[in-house]
């Protein structure tokens, strides 16, 4: 995959390695420490993209700045809506939505009011294709992937994360239907990467860690 950009996913887990709550009654913030915010939007700023997943931009309706170019990928754009802080185009940035062709021509007509459309897949966004679009189309050099477990896990299948950024926070969150990192069916022993530590630094009760990994040749 040289023809692709570099990925980074940037995570803050709880202990027991817990996106958020399973059960979600109200904005959670994981991270209790102003070092990790500030550390995400360094990172963002040094990114040509973000990208991030359907059901984080319904759940949280996050604005993704700062950012040059943001995507969301979704399967059919079901409720989507462009009055979401991501198709802002006032904020700065291009939104851009990567979408499967099972997308309804209403939701094509709605959402292309607002931002991109990039049909990629039949009946799921491609990563690779995601990935060579954006390095072909867009220039992009560096992208981040701020989805969930289920983003995270088609970026690994695709065997196109670079970097692992990861914050460890000090709580527990427990709850087996709770997000974690990386979720899907899991992988074969080989598929599965080895991550090399380059960087730990602690920051009050938080962990911040850096992996670089290796997939050799794909």
């Amino acid at each position: 995959m040289s023809d692709r950009p570099q990925v980074w996913i940037n995570l803050a887990p709880s202990l027991d390695g817990k996106l958020a709550q399973a059960r979600k009654r109200a904005r959670f913030v994981m991270s209790r420490h102003s070092e990790d915010p500030r550390r995400m939007d360094a990172l963002r700023a040094r990114a040509d993209a973000l990208i991030t997943g359907a059901t984080n931009v319904r759940a949280d309706d996050p604005d993704m700045l700062p950012s040059r170019l943001r995507v969301v990928v979704t399967h059919d754009g079901e409720h989507l809506s462009p009055s979401a802080k991501f198709f802002d185009r006032s904020a700065g940035g291009e939104p851009i939505v990567a979408h499967a062709a099972s997308m309804p021509a209403a939701t094509r007509k709605t959402l292309g009011a607002a931002a991109t459309l990039v049909e990629l897949g039949a009946t799921s966004v491609d990563v690779r294709a995601l990935l060579e679009w954006l390095a072909r189309e867009r220039g992009c050099r560096t992208v981040i992937c701020e989805g969930g477990g289920v983003m995270n896990a088609a970026f690994f299948a695709a065997r196109a994360v670079d970097v692992l950024y990861l914050t460890i926070v000090p709580r527990i969150l427990g709850g087996a239907s709770a997000p974690s990192i990386v979720s899907g069916l899991g992988f074969e022993p080989d598929e599965i990467p080895d991550g090399r530590l380059v960087s730990c630094e602690q920051i009050g009760d938080e962990l911040f860690l850096e992996y670089r990994l290796s997939w050799g040749v794909s």
